[in-house]
């Protein structure tokens, strides 16, 4: 009988996986980090925020670089994936969607893009009409929806969180296939990997403490604790 992994088991797993390794793994971080941020910042400097034809630009181009960045997600769950298996890594794995699928890739992104808007359009308009209407009453309106929509998506991000290490273990698969087979996988598992998630917290904070530095390290092993998550996920469905 397999038996789950528990966090605390997971995280030791991912520490040791990762002696050794910081530094390609931080090399990978900054070479994605690097260029989505040129990308965005280039973006910004041709778009033009004061007027609402160029806010309307901003925003189309914002969700472009979402879904561009998903081609970024898959390289970088091949790359965690090689490095928890022990198989050969390196730098070039988190840009391998360019030259593979990228068309599932940006096909899986925008689905879970649109469904993310879908959570947060009722609070998006009523930030609307409470910038027209400075109510109490809209104010509060808007707060409940905006919860309720961190809550659904939540769920969605949970349920779809494979999709990517899936992807570089079963190329074959469609995007559909991919979607579906990440829904049948997480029953009964978003509560343990949200678990994880927020016990990461307290390193999150402390990255935020160190200005930033701590995340060179942290990042990596959020990633490796994910892969690794997600190997002892399909290890138990088989």
């Amino acid at each position: 009988m397999n038996t789950k992994l528990s966090s605390g088991q997971l995280k030791s797993l991912a520490k040791g996986q990762l002696l050794g390794k910081y530094g390609a793994a931080i090399s990978t971080e900054l070479a994605v980090g690097a260029l989505l941020f040129m990308l965005s910042l280039i973006c910004s400097m041709i778009t033009d925020g004061t007027s609402m034809i160029g806010q309307i630009f901003a925003f189309l181009i914002s969700l472009v670089l979402e879904i561009f960045s998903g081609i970024f997600l898959m390289g970088l769950a091949r790359f965690y994936l090689n490095l928890s298996c022990n198989h050969p890594y390196s730098t070039s794995d988190a840009f391998i969607g360019f030259r593979s699928h990228a068309d599932r890739i940006i096909a899986v992104k925008a689905f879970t893009l649109i469904l993310g808007l879908l959570c947060f359009a009722p609070a998006l308009l009523c930030a609307f009409l409470y910038d027209r209407l400075q109510s109490a009453v809209s104010f509060l309106i808007m707060s409940i929806f905006m919860v309720i929509g961190g809550i659904l998506y939540a769920y969605i991000s949970l349920t779809y969180s494979q999709v990517y290490y899936m992807m570089s273990d079963f190329p074959e698969y469609t995007a559909r296939k991919l979607l579906s087979a990440s829904r049948r996988v997480m029953k009964g598992h978003k509560g343990r990997l949200f678990y994880i998630e927020v016990s990461l917290i307290p390193y999150f904070l402390a990255g935020i403490c160190s200005c930033g530095i701590a995340f060179l390290w942290i990042l990596p092993f959020k990633h490796t604790l994910e892969a690794d998550f997600y190997l002892d996920l399909m290890h138990r469905q088989e």
